[in-house]
């Protein structure tokens, strides 16, 4: 060995241990000793730059590696591979061996082995994605400098394939469940556009952002490089949602209110009075619009010809990691918010079941919820005011459709209606929280917390002959701030639950403005014909906007937590 190589640190301790491995193994021929021994030494040349020797011995690693099938150690080598090849120069086959490994990962038994591998304990993402998107890095930059427009949409759709691998693989280990992405009849996204909809799918990279688009009646995908580095957008991101998430009635200061003085909610619109701010308390409450702004000339200003080119008017976000707790209603172009301009919803992934537009009863729905404090969680008097306004709406008064709520807000109830009665939507008005362990994530019953693997046993349909669920609405959830993972169970909180789509929010909104945005929902969405499930949240969201009767929910705080995810139709 000594005689082969140069040796690239004679006096490191690191060398000459290996060294003295190397010879142990070969002298006891043992293929497990071998392909650790060789892995190791080959990371020692490439970080000396030695590529060419790096090659030598990481290939060696490999091949004692397959002789003992070690699934592990060929994904960890096959990764060094590319990134030596990557050192050379030489990004086709560093593409050779990314896909490798990445075929190697796609096993969930390899992928749970790797996750427990080494002394220090890393997230799924840390131990997983770097190899996913390493492959997508390379594939786009080779796309953008494509001769061919087939060449070019075939890199562009493979570097998509394998953010799409890592997502699929994200949501199995958040949920511990490989079936949580094997969905019964799954339609592509671009299957079910219609001619004003398009598909946002944004890549976050270290060093730029990639936006790929796909525009109805057009085959090959659209993409478009933002020049800034996921550090810049992760920062703007906190700026923004640490501004947007504080109610605009706490930059008040009311020098004739006792700081103890609790108000008195009012959830009936004919009730409420403008609390009026100052031009300075104004001014701190709209700070949220600069980075508003500045995530608008990033994600939605480059696309913003083709849209209009193609009279679009709806527009899916396929999203992943930190844009995942993006309200992207709220971006503003300094003239108005992207709502007013486009329907939005987003989807856990670029395939999804039952996604067709059906008629469905909108009135045929089980409310439930709590506006009483238990179990340690503050009360929610307006929740009692969406019930009853929904029950008024819909005449919910027989046996199987009176609101289960406060103290029949109980998993035996619940379990006991679901299955007597087929709804078209699950309306749940309670505290929900969205962390990144499934095990603290739940929503608030009467006597219990429902973890979403109870909710999926309450809503999943287990027969052919019965519907899915049409809509689960959840909305008095919030997702743990600036965490990726917490943003997962929110994103499949759908798919969990064997729900065509969900209505939920990323934070909880104040009591009052939430039956406003919920009940002017439902009201838009009884018409189908007029209305898809997107379309009418763009709708109600419009509402808080434009209409005096909610002119004090015109800050965005009131109405972009709401999102809807999965199926928009």
């Amino acid at each position: 060995i000594q005689a082969q190589f140069d040796k690239p640190f004679l006096n490191s301790q690191a060398y000459q241990a290996l060294n003295q491995a190397l010879k142990l193994a070969e002298r006891i021929d043992n293929a497990q000793a071998k392909t650790y021994a060789y892995g190791q030494m080959g990371l020692l040349y490439e970080q000396a730059e030695r590529y060419q020797d790096a090659l030598v011995l990481t290939r060696r690693a490999l091949f004692w590696a397959q002789q003992i099938n070690e699934q592990q150690l060929l994904y960890r080598w096959q990764s060094h591979t590319a990134r030596i090849f990557k050192g050379l120069g030489n990004y086709d086959e560093a593409i050779v061996a990314l896909r490798e490994a990445v075929n190697i990962i796609n096993n969930q038994f390899v992928r749970e082995q790797i996750v427990k591998m080494g002394y220090h304990l890393k997230t799924f993402r840390e131990q997983v994605a770097p190899v996913y998107f390493e492959l997508a890095d390379l594939l786009l930059r080779q796309a953008a400098t494509s001769r061919t427009a087939s060449d070019r949409n075939q890199k562009v759709q493979e570097a998509r394939e394998s953010i799409e691998g890592f997502k699929t693989a994200e949501l199995q280990d958040y949920f511990q469940s490989e079936c949580i992405t094997v969905q019964a009849e799954c339609t592509p996204l671009k299957e079910a556009l219609d001619a004003h909809t398009a598909i946002l799918y944004p890549i976050v990279l270290s060093d730029r952002l990639e936006l790929l688009i796909t525009l109805p009646q057009v085959d090959n995908l659209v993409q478009i490089t933002v020049p800034v580095s996921e550090e810049e957008l992760r920062r703007e991101i906190a700026f923004f949602l640490s501004a947007l998430r504080k109610h605009p009635l706490s930059y008040a200061a009311r020098a004739d209110r006792d700081e103890d003085e609790t108000e008195e909610v009012v959830c009936a619109p004919s009730s409420w009075q403008n609390i009026p701010l100052t031009r300075q308390e104004s001014e701190r409450a709209q700070v949220f619009l600069k980075p508003a702004q500045k995530l608008y000339t990033w994600l939605i200003q480059p696309l913003k010809d083709k849209l209009t080119e193609h009279d679009i008017n709806t527009l899916i976000l396929v999203s992943e990691g930190v844009l995942r707790t993006l309200p992207f209603s709220a971006l503003h172009d300094g003239q108005h918010f992207i709502i007013q301009d486009y329907a939005l919803a987003t989807a856990p992934g670029l395939c999804l079941s039952g996604l067709k537009k059906q008629q469905w009863d909108v009135g045929n729905i089980l409310v439930s919820g709590l506006s009483e404090a238990v179990q340690g969680f503050s009360s929610l008097p307006c929740a009692e005011y969406e019930k009853d306004t929904l029950q008024k709406l819909y005449g919910l008064y027989n046996d199987s459709h009176i609101p289960l709520f406060n103290e029949t807000f109980t998993y035996p109830n619940m379990q006991k209606n679901i299955h007597e009665t087929r709804y078209s939507i699950v309306h749940i008005a309670s505290h929900g929280q969205f962390k990144s362990n499934l095990e603290d994530t739940f929503l608030l019953s009467y006597d219990d917390k429902l973890s979403l693997d109870k909710l999926e046993k309450l809503i999943r349909r287990t027969t052919l002959q019965q519907k899915q669920v049409e809509l689960l609405t959840l909305s008095a959830c919030e997702t743990a701030v600036g965490n990726d993972r917490a943003a997962l169970g929110l994103a499949g909180v759908a798919l969990k639950a064997g729900a065509k789509s969900a209505l939920a929010t990323l934070w909880k909104v104040d009591d009052a403005a939430t039956p406003a945005v919920v009940i002017e929902f439902y009201q838009q969405l009884a018409n189908q014909r007029l209305s898809s499930k997107a379309q009418a949240l763009q709708k109600a969201q419009k509402m808080m906007l434009n209409n005096r009767k909610y002119r004090q929910f015109q800050h965005p705080y009131y109405w972009s937590a709401f999102l809807l995810i999965g199926n928009w139709l």
